[in-house]
């Protein structure tokens, strides 16, 4: 096992997309999934592999806001697929938390700029230094939001942003055990999730 975790630097491009490209494809990904089905609700691992289209990367998704227990999710990763995942993030959808580019943006960072410490475990190795230059801010993209999302909004094509602290880890050769947490709203919401991934 090794001493220390490994985090693809922010300035590269894995898989020949930057993080902000990844951020938007991982938010594309889970408000595309309906809640009933959705990772985010889904507190045992079931739901880890729904529309995970990637061969080389497994998006894994935290809990939501106002959730009080920590999700256990438990399931299979590809030996050597890389993971992409929020510790804390955020997303500023057109018409339901702003009305303006200008409102949505200023939302998006006002969320993020105050937040508790960030923290990823790994197979027992914890970062709790040195995560926050791992912020992205994208550029506005758009969703396409089914019958019952996640967000329990009109279904159809929104325009969003989103801010947040990301990790992107190298391909995993071996059975994971990870877990993280932050919190925002000055520790009101807290985010925390643990994942146990068995690789084959």
């Amino acid at each position: 096992m090794s001493s220390q975790i490994n985090i693809i630097s922010i300035d590269s491009k894995p898989f020949g997309l930057s993080y902000s490209d990844w951020v938007i494809k991982w938010w594309q990904w889970l408000s595309s999934i309906p809640k009933d089905k959705n990772p985010a609700f889904d507190w045992k691992g079931v739901n880890v592999n729904i529309n995970q289209n990637d061969p080389n990367v497994l998006f894994l998704c935290q809990t939501y806001e106002g959730v009080e227990s920590t999700p256990s999710r438990k399931n299979i990763i590809t030996k050597g697929r890389s993971i992409f995942m929020p510790i804390i993030n955020w997303i500023s959808i057109m018409h339901h938390d702003g009305d303006t580019d200008k409102e949505l943006l200023e939302i998006a960072r006002n969320k993020m700029d105050v937040i508790g410490p960030l923290e990823i475990t790994i197979n027992g190795i914890t970062i709790n230094k040195g995560l926050e230059k791992y912020r992205i801010l994208s550029p506005f993209f758009e969703i396409n939001l089914p019958e019952n999302n996640i967000f329990g909004i009109f279904s159809g094509k929104r325009r969003c942003i989103s801010d947040g602290y990301w990790v992107f880890l190298p391909p995993v050769y071996e059975n994971l055990k990870l877990s993280s947490f932050s919190s925002c709203s000055s520790g009101v919401t807290k985010i925390k999730v643990n994942y146990e991934l068995n690789t084959n």
